[in-house]
């Protein structure tokens, strides 16, 4: 799965292409360990490219939910094509990790 990285503020955006499932985790892995290897706070998926997923995918993202959380950063998903939103409500995914309909959303500070 082609998998790229962009820095905007504070932020690592990674924008995926392509199915995200089993065959694809190992990519998407490397690049999240990338982005959390260079210290980001905040790491961003975007999903506008990614057709659909499977349990691989949303095991991988509840995983790397955790490790971020540990350390005191966040996992934000934006762009879910109507598909994959779907999956992810099916599953409950949204409460764990937030999902928005654009990387400005999720940069955007959370009300207090």
């Amino acid at each position: 799965m082609p998998v790229s990285a962009r820095n905007i503020e504070n932020a690592v955006v990674l924008d995926l292409s392509g199915r995200f499932d089993a065959t694809a985790k190992q990519d998407v892995q490397l690049a999240i360990d990338h982005a959390m290897d260079s210290g980001t706070s905040h790491l961003i998926l975007n999903l506008a490219g990614v057709p659909i997923v499977d349990s691989a995918a949303l095991g991988l993202l509840a995983v790397n939910h955790n490790k971020f959380k540990a350390k005191g950063g966040k996992l934000s998903l934006v762009n879910p094509q109507p598909e994959v939103r779907m999956i992810l409500d099916m599953v409950a995914m949204p409460k764990l990790i937030p999902s928005f309909n654009s990387i400005e959303e999720a940069m955007a500070p959370v009300p207090q």
